[in-house]
Parts: C-alpha cells; sequence; structure tokens
C-alpha cells in the first residue's frame, strides 16, 4: 500500500515515474501531428538515424552527460527534451503537495501530463488532436460517475458547459470583430474537459487566468517586435497555464487561494 511508503522514497518513485512520462510525452509531441507510431521505431537520433543507447535515454541525466549532443554524430539535441521531462517532474510534485495520496491527485497529474503534450503540439501545428479530447473524455466520464474527484458530477457538467461556452461565445465574437478566426474549435473542445475536472467555480477562475497570461505574453511580444497584429498564437497553453495554476492554488481543506484573495479583497 502506499500508505506505509516512507516519504522520501515515494518523492523519489515520484520523481522516477514522472521523468519517463516526461521522456515519452517528447515522443507524442514529436510524432503524433505526423501521424507516426508512438512505439516503433524505437527512439533514434533524427539525423544520423542510430537507435539511442538505453543509458542515454536516461531522462535528464542522458541530455547532461551527453552534452545535449548525439553519442554518434555529435548533432544538437533540443533542450526541449529535457524541459518537457522536467515540466512533468515538477508539476507531479507540486500536485501532489497540494492534493496527497488521493485519487485526485493521480487524475489531476494525469491531466498536466495531457496538457503538457496539448501545449507544445499547439505551439508548434496550431492543432489540438482530436484523439487527446477522446482520452480526456474516456477519463472524465466514469470519473464524475464513480465520484473520483472533489466535487458533484452536477457541478462538473456546469463546468463543462461554462468553459465551452465562454470560449465558444469568444470565438464568435472575435470571428466578427477580427474577420478571422480567433479561438479554434479545438479549444472548445478542450474546454469540455477541463470544465468537466474544474468544476464551476473553478472554471470561471481558470478562464480568467488564461486570458490574462494571454494578454501579458502577447502584449509583451508585440511591444518587443517579435510579433505584430497578424501574428497567428496558439490559445491552447494559456489554457494549461490557467488550468494547471487553478489547480495548483487549491487549497487541502477546500477553496482557492486566488478566489479567497480576491474576496477578502474585494469585499
Amino acid at each position: 500500500m502506499i500508505g506505509v511508503i516512507p516519504e522520501p522514497l515515494l518523492l523519489l518513485i515520484l520523481v522516477t515515474i514522472s521523468a519517463s512520462i516526461g521522456s515519452f510525452l517528447s515522443v507524442i509531441i514529436h510524432r503524433v501531428p505526423s501521424g507516426n507510431s508512438i512505439m516503433k521505431p524505437a527512439s533514434h537520433c533524427p539525423k544520423c538515424r542510430e537507435k539511442i543507447k538505453v543509458s542515454d535515454n536516461i531522462p535528464i541525466l542522458g541530455y547532461i552527460l551527453l552534452r545535449g549532443q548525439c553519442r554518434y554524430c555529435r548533432e544538437h539535441i533540443s533542450l526541449r527534451y529535457p524541459l518537457v521531462e522536467a515540466l512533468a517532474v515538477i508539476l507531479t510534485l507540486l500536485i501532489y503537495r497540494v492534493y496527497g495520496q488521493s485519487s485526485a491527485f493521480l487524475l489531476y497529474t494525469g491531466l498536466a501530463y495531457l496538457l503538457i503534450a496539448i501545449t507544445f503540439i499547439d505551439i508548434d501545428h496550431f492543432i489540438i488532436p482530436n484523439g487527446f479530447i477522446v482520452i480526456g473524455l474516456i477519463v472524465l466520464l466514469p470519473t464524475q460517475a464513480l465520484g473520483w474527484l472533489p466535487m458533484h458530477w452536477g457541478d462538473g457538467i456546469n463546468g463543462s458547459l461554462c468553459f465551452a461556452g465562454f470560449l465558444f461565445a469568444m470565438g464568435i465574437i472575435g470571428q466578427f470583430i477580427l474577420k478571422k478566426e480567433s479561438i479554434g474549435f479545438g479549444d472548445v473542445k478542450l474546454g469540455l474537459i477541463l470544465g468537466g475536472f474544474l468544476g464551476m467555480e473553478l472554471s470561471v477562475l481558470a478562464l480568467y487566468l488564461s486570458f490574462v497570461s494571454s494578454a501579458f505574453i502577447v502584449i509583451t511580444t508585440i511591444a518587443r517586435g517579435n510579433a505584430g497584429r497578424g501574428t497567428k498564437i496558439p490559445f491552447g497553453p494559456y489554457l494549461a497555464i490557467g488550468t494547471l495554476a487553478t489547480l495548483l492554488t487549491n487549497l487541502p481543506g477546500g477553496g482557492n487561494m486566488i478566489i479567497n484573495w480576491y474576496f477578502r479583497t474585494m469585499f
């Protein structure tokens, strides 16, 4: 049983597993958009095609020992690989800190992994694969029915309708004002999943944080001259930021730090 495992050992297990999952997420990010199998061929250098040794494939450590280069042809290895692995580890530990040994920890950690993959694929290709939405629904529906999340199933439905409905409405308004697509339908479908995991109240917070973070980064990017009015910007990463920030500011005894701060400040 997990409960009898000493905390330091449990944390080490979580780090090991999450780093390995992060390594697999890199495979998904690289191969899914192009329709390639995520199972074969085995990991290899994209330049010289040599198969990567097991010892070189150790998450994070392998990159450091190789100094970011292929063992055989010395081709540069993208920093994204250890970044994704480290991100998976950090989010796993932070979610564990908030939710402890619970079904919510397992489900929200799985959601975090899904959002990592969606974020980088959306950045690279401006798409959110339908397969990810299907996976989210397959996990979400029985989870809500069995009561494995800290909310009533009806709150999950309201959250889905709120999250997806708001994004759909903003997409229509943006289309009317800008005369072009502003929020893609993939974002709306993702909103169904996120709202179901968050519930009504937290969906409102996640949406707020998503739009605030996107506005800040977009304005900063434009101010630095790195983007213009016609630059295409993926919104999936900001939905991920808003959702994860919401989950990580929840309090173990209930409530949310940001929401509590807002009501203390404003009322």
